[in-house]
């Protein structure tokens, strides 16, 4: 599905469902007032310049927020440090996103040589800041109110912090100790003769919280020492036979996850050269290698991914060549003409990925 709007991505968006978007990945204007060309002419980019920037940015990330399923993830590009503090800021205060991951686009030493070694003729750069070669890509995972903490979490991870989970191990140790005679305060005594470390554990040994069970050494040098009959074997078999009786739930909590599968080179600074500017569509255009792989990490196929900034369409390129539905939206008529030709084009001959 392949769906292209040209228009105010501000009033467009109002017409999409509440979770029903995957991914939103886009390049919103940086509001840095650069002038573009076009067609060999200098124009004005009625976007490059916007007033109350950081308000209006909030509004199109609310209603990301609003259209991400709770597993959605959101990523948006930006090359100005001094905005980008304002706008995290923004949004760690007025939304429900929390920052994953800082990640930039390394464009190699020689873009935009001519101008990084602009000289006097004593050889001395004219610059005085340090000349930028990237740009920067935020990346986002949408927390609604209530699965911040635990959004997050693996499978096991939940049910290890379930109270209903293990309950019969949970029980069996309450009435050991009732059997024995015996406190918490009498196996951590026992903890740190037996280890010389501090009982920070036994928080988790057989309790509602991150349940765990001790290990082999732990078991036989302290809790058989105490009275515990249940040889250590017996005690990891119980503990396995429940774990695999949840192999259901686990399956189901892991669905509550934001969409993330690890890649080679699983880092958060990317060595790719730039489009050359005679190459293309767009004068902010990113490659579309690049714009595959973010969906492909963040996303699983027949995802639904959406560009409200569409720009010349290579995210939606990208979507046709990983096998993802795509949304794009685009103010400029002119821009949304070339996405739609390249997007048209690319589905006559798209072999998904």
């Amino acid at each position: 599905m392949i769906d292209l709007k040209c228009g105010d991505c501000l009033e467009i968006m109002k017409q999409i469902p509440d979770k029903s978007i995957d991914l939103v990945l886009t390049d919103p204007p940086y509001n840095i007032g650069v002038n573009t060309k076009r067609n060999g002419h200098k124009i004005a980019n009625k976007w490059d310049k916007i007033s109350n920037y950081i308000d209006w940015s909030l509004t199109w990330l609310k209603e990301c927020q609003r259209i991400l399923k709770n597993t959605g993830v959101l990523y948006f590009w930006h090359n100005d440090i001094k905005q980008i503090t304002e706008l995290l800021h923004i949004i760690q205060e007025q939304t429900n996103f929390r920052l994953v991951s800082f990640c930039i686009w390394d464009k190699g030493k020689g873009y935009r040589a001519q101008s990084w070694l602009n000289r006097d003729p004593n050889g001395k750069t004219a610059l005085r800041s340090w000349f930028n070669i990237c740009e920067y890509c935020l990346h986002f995972f949408n927390k609604p109110e209530g699965t911040r903490k635990s959004g997050n979490m693996t499978g096991f991870e939940r049910i290890n912090n379930n109270p209903e989970c293990y309950k019969p191990l949970k029980e069996w140790y309450r009435s050991e100790l009732e059997r024995l005679g015996i406190t918490e305060k009498d196996i951590a005594s026992k903890y740190t003769q037996a280890t010389g470390k501090k009982p920070h554990m036994l928080k988790h040994y057989f309790k509602d919280y991150q349940f765990e069970i001790p290990t082999a050494k732990i078991w036989e040098s302290v809790y058989l020492p105490l009275g515990f009959t249940v040889p250590y074997g017996d005690l990891k078999t119980s503990y396995n036979k429940l774990q695999q009786s949840y192999d259901a739930l686990r399956q189901s909590y892991n669905t509550l996850r934001n969409i993330h599968h690890c890649d080679a080179e699983h880092c958060n600074i990317w060595h790719i050269p730039p489009i050359p500017s005679n190459k293309r569509f767009h004068t902010c255009q990113k490659p579309v290698p690049l714009l595959e792989r973010l969906i492909r990490v963040s996303s699983n196929p027949g995802a639904v991914v959406l560009d409200c900034f569409m720009g010349s369409g290579s995210t939606g390129v990208a979507c046709l060549n990983t096998g993802r539905d795509f949304i794009g939206i685009e103010i400029d008529p002119d821009y949304f003409n070339i996405a739609k030709e390249r997007i048209e084009t690319q589905q006559g001959s798209t072999c998904y990925l």
